[in-house]
């Protein structure tokens, strides 16, 4: 059973600034939570739970998938999607722990949509990820997410190029309902040359 997470942007003000925030309703049913048809630039993040969670009940399940998809959510938006041209692409690591996150700046250029930062807009055509967890005693306690991600960034001069991210992140619990991606494996292909590998420590 997985569930679905609509991807899309919506200002929040805060204190004294207005930042760009996550929108990522989720359900487990097949209609989204309201009628609300997402933006040029949302997706549907399809998650699903294959292995691992047998001896979970319902409930619990769905509240992992729900604090997981909303990890892989944040990582989407602030790495592919948003306002183009861009500059800036670091914030997609705010998920990721301390170590990992060091590793991903070096590989930017794989695991974001940097290597496209000036089209004029890309958007997001399958978001797919299939997760599996390592519980001990009912307590979940890390898992795997494959994916498989999909764009197309339209470029200045109006022709579209696709890109694909596919491989596995790997996650842990760090706190109730909170989860950090402490590695990855994965390979990433930009529709400009030959698909290339990124690869962190803790996912070897």
């Amino acid at each position: 059973m997985g569930h679905t997470c609509r991807v899309g942007w919506t200002a929040r003000v805060g204190v004294a600034v207005a930042v760009a925030a996550l929108v990522a309703g989720c359900s487990t049913g097949d209609r989204p939570d309201d009628d609300r048809t997402p933006s040029a630039e949302s997706a549907a993040l399809r998650v699903q739970t294959v292995t691992g969670a047998e001896r979970l009940d319902e409930a619990t399940r769905t509240e992992i998938e729900q604090a997981v998809g909303d990890v892989l959510s944040d990582y989407v938006v602030e790495a592919f999607l948003g306002d183009f041209p861009r500059q800036e692409f670091v914030r997609a690591f705010e998920s990721f722990t301390s170590v990992a996150a060091r590793k991903a700046t070096r590989d930017i250029d794989l695991l974001t949509a940097a290597t496209v930062r000036d089209a004029t807009a890309v958007r997001a055509t399958e978001l797919d990820a299939r997760l599996s967890f390592l519980d001990r005693a009912g307590v979940v306690h890390g898992g795997t997410a494959a994916v498989h991600f999909t764009f197309e960034a339209t470029m200045e001069d109006g022709s579209t190029r696709p890109l694909a991210l596919d491989g596995r992140f790997l996650l842990e619990a760090v706190a109730e309902d909170e989860w950090s991606i402490f590695g990855y494996d994965v390979t990433f292909d930009d529709g400009d040359q030959s698909p290339a590998e990124a690869e962190s420590g803790s996912a070897s």
